[in-house]
């Protein structure tokens, strides 16, 4: 029996011929899908778009009129994860009443539970604009499922958790988090900030004040960065027992960073004189902020420290002294024996407009 489409060339050629055929075929489909692709896609765009446009007028409606009970449209399955994102990103630039209807608007749509059920099983995206909305919900029911969340290996998760709870509970989230903070060293420290400055100084002093007494140097050096969040009195408090009793470098520092300026620390003068440059910096530092003229003299003496940075942090804690002006600056630096001391205090008087 002869080969269906037989043909009268040599086997080699008919060979090269289907191949050329089936090479066309591929192409063609190739082609196919791609347009197929595309015209899903613009589709699914469009539909997107207007999707949008119709929750967006809903949303806006809801913060200017609100929404009357069993009045929202329903929403369905499909658009529901559209809807979360867009209410979130709405619900984050504004507060006060407008929000408190958005929170009404997000109860008739059944956003709530949505939110509830995917903080828990969905994917990762999803589960990060759950526990946002769970946030911006105030949603206290969802308080004890969040605070295990900030334990979650992921550190966008853990930390999305975690402003989160400020929301909800601010007291009752920063108790449990500043404790935690030593540990999470890998949540970002803009979003830490953010998330402590969202709860007022007043609420974070206390128990940061605590956290950081009963840490360890390491502990207390790393949370001490955030003590800036704290009022004053606080920080100075804390500044004053970690110099008065502590000994690590990198903690003395670190508290000495903090302090206020309105009053001093213990040690003030041996921490001057420190073999560790930069606390003797930071001692310097703090000479400035406190602003008292009889500290001249020790200023003075530090600007032919053997450090640069020690110099240059001396010479501008002198001439922000209230009773320095131009030419007593002029004189102290005409008088410096040391060629290093004259140039920083002349590099600080000009940074400062005052040659």
């Amino acid at each position: 029996m002869g080969l269906p489409f037989a043909s009268g060339f040599s086997p080699p050629v008919t060979a090269a011929a289907w191949g050329t055929i089936a090479s066309i075929a591929a192409t063609l489909l190739l082609l196919l899908y791609t347009i197929e692709l595309r015209v899903h896609r613009r589709f699914h765009e469009r539909r997107r778009a207007r999707v949008t446009a119709f929750w967006r007028a809903v949303i806006a409606e809801a913060m200017t009129d609100g929404v009357k009970l069993g009045a929202a449209p329903p929403l369905p399955p499909r658009q529901r994860a559209e809807v979360l994102r867009l209410w979130n990103y709405t619900r984050s630039m504004i507060e006060g009443a407008a929000a408190d209807r958005l929170v009404a608007l997000a109860d008739q749509l059944g956003l709530r539970q949505v939110a509830r059920n995917q903080a828990e099983h969905g994917r990762s995206s999803a589960r990060l604009t759950a526990i946002q909305t769970l946030g911006h919900l105030r949603d206290g029911e969802s308080f004890a499922a969040l605070l295990a969340a900030t334990g979650d290996a992921n550190t966008l998760v853990a930390i999305t958790a975690a402003e989160a709870l400020t929301e909800i509970d601010p007291a009752r989230a920063v108790a449990a988090l500043i404790p935690r903070l030593a540990e999470r060293r890998d949540w970002p420290r803009t979003h830490v900030f953010r998330m402590l400055e969202k709860a007022g100084s007043a609420l974070v002093s206390e128990p940061l004040y605590r956290c950081i007494r009963a840490a360890s140097d390491d502990d207390a050096a790393y949370l001490l960065q955030y003590a800036v969040i704290a009022e004053f009195d606080v920080r100075d408090a804390i500044a004053t027992e970690l110099t008065a009793s502590r000994r690590d470098p990198d903690l003395l520092a670190a508290a000495l960073k903090v302090a206020s300026g309105f009053e001093g620390v213990p040690r003030l003068d041996e921490l001057l004189r420190h073999p560790a440059w930069y606390v003797r910096m930071q001692a310097a530092a703090l000479l400035g902020r406190m602003g008292r003229t009889e500290d001249a003299v020790r200023l003075e003496k530090l600007l032919g420290d053997e450090e640069w940075w020690v110099r240059y942090r001396a010479a501008k804690a002198l001439i922000h002294l209230p009773s320095m002006t131009g030419p007593r600056l002029e004189e102290i630096r005409t008088r410096l024996r040391d060629p290093y001391a004259r140039d920083v205090l002349q590099q600080a008087m000009a940074e400062a407009g005052l040659r």
